[in-house]
C-alpha cells in the first residue's frame, strides 16, 4: 500500500497534467516548512497556497485547484473539507476553486468550490 504523501503527489501530477491537456499553463503551489524540535532535528510540513495545490490558467480562466483521492468511492467527506478550506479565503467572484475527486482508473470528479 502506498503511503498518503505518495499518492498526494501522484494526484497532484495527474491533475497538473489533466490541465495542461486542456491548454492551462499551470503551477503547482504547495510548499514545505519546517521548525527545530530540539536535539537538532526539525518536523516538516507541508503547507498549501490558500488551500490549493495549485493554480491554472489559460487567458480567460484563473483556478484554484486541489486534488483528491477517494479510493473508497466516498467523495462526501472530502467536498466538505475542500469547501470550508476554500471558504477561508476571500477569494474574488471571477476565481475559479476546483476540487479534483480521483477514483482508481477513472477520469476525476470536478467540484466547483464556488
Amino acid at each position: 500500500m502506498s503511503s498518503t504523501t505518495s499518492r498526494g503527489n501522484y494526484y497532484k501530477k495527474r491533475t497538473k497534467e489533466y490541465l495542461e491537456k486542456l491548454g492551462y499553463t499551470v503551477q503547482l503551489t504547495e510548499f514545505v516548512s519546517s521548525r527545530p524540535i530540539g536535539g537538532g532535528r526539525m518536523i516538516w510540513t507541508k503547507k498549501d497556497v490558500f488551500g490549493s495545490d495549485g493554480i491554472a490558467m489559460n487567458g480567460k480562466d484563473i483556478i484554484f485547484w486541489n486534488a483528491k483521492s477517494a479510493s473508497t468511492g466516498n467523495q462526501s467527506p472530502l467536498k466538505s473539507r475542500g469547501k470550508s478550506e476554500y471558504a477561508k479565503y476571500p477569494f474574488p467572484p471571477c476565481v475559479k476553486r476546483h476540487l479534483y475527486i480521483w477514483e482508481p482508473r477513472k477520469q476525476p470528479v470536478i467540484i466547483d468550490c464556488v
